[in-house]
């Protein structure tokens, strides 16, 4: 099973103003596979995967990467470039749809031929090749979310990370991404997805965590998981949860 671990977390905590935001004794995502968080407003679901992702690493405990302690001490930009985000509300720079998506690749030195291929192949499975040329401040809100989804996945990342992408969508957005997601993710690529969509969990966890005020109530395949229990114990009304 340790094979099958790529991040490991181990006596992580997390305070902020002297609370206790996470305290979790052992955590793990599984390779190559869908690995959902999830739990009620508050449970520190974010949390966990900021500090996953190595956006936060102001706190106490070990991460491991492939079975190697990750030193917060090192400027980690290389494992960083491995992993790509998709946040709640996109967050896009001035500037064109197209250069977006490119910004990543043009960090990396890539060839601009093969930025231009790779860019207008993402946003054609997208279906905003149409929206290249335009600004991307212009854009609604499924088209900036779906601009955010081609430029997390333009580099083939090794790990994305996505936190509640359909939150703020409309019911239209919410279909296409729950319908075309599983597509545009390769095999080889891990997920760790932070979600209150029933529907995603259904559709695409192979693995679920659930969180309860900063600390893991349960971890369980999606085959063993019964979602008629999904708020036992848990202060929030369900329908928050899902």
């Amino acid at each position: 099973m340790q094979a099958d671990k790529i991040i490991e977390v181990r006596n992580i905590k997390k305070i902020c103003s002297e609370k206790l935001i996470l305290d979790i004794n052992q955590f793990a995502v599984f390779k190559n596979k869908f690995n959902f968080i999830i739990g009620g407003n508050g449970s520190g679901k974010t949390s966990l995967l900021n500090i996953l992702s190595l956006i936060d690493q102001d706190y106490q405990g070990e991460l491991y990467y492939r079975g190697q302690k990750i030193n917060r001490d090192e400027q980690n930009l290389k494992l960083r470039r491995k992993f790509s985000v998709i946040w709640q509300d996109p967050y896009l720079y001035r500037g064109s749809v197209f250069y977006n998506i490119a910004l990543p690749l043009k960090l990396r030195d890539i060839n601009q031929n093969i930025i231009v291929r790779k860019v207008k192949a993402m946003a054609s499975r997208l279906e905003i090749e149409n929206l290249l040329e335009q600004s991307a401040h212009t854009l609604s809100g499924g088209e900036k979310q779906k601009t955010s989804i081609a430029r997390a996945l333009i580099t083939d990342p090794e790990i994305l990370f996505v936190d509640e992408a359909t939150t703020n969508l409309d019911e239209e957005s919410i279909r296409f991404f729950n319908s075309h997601f599983a597509d545009l993710v390769t095999e080889e690529m891990t997920v760790v997805m932070v979600s209150h969509d029933r529907r995603q969990i259904k559709e695409l966890a192979d693995q679920i965590t659930l969180l309860k005020a900063g600390e893991i109530e349960l971890t369980q395949k999606i085959d063993n998981f019964k979602f008629e229990n999904f708020g036992a114990g848990i202060a929030v009304p369900v329908a928050e949860l899902v």
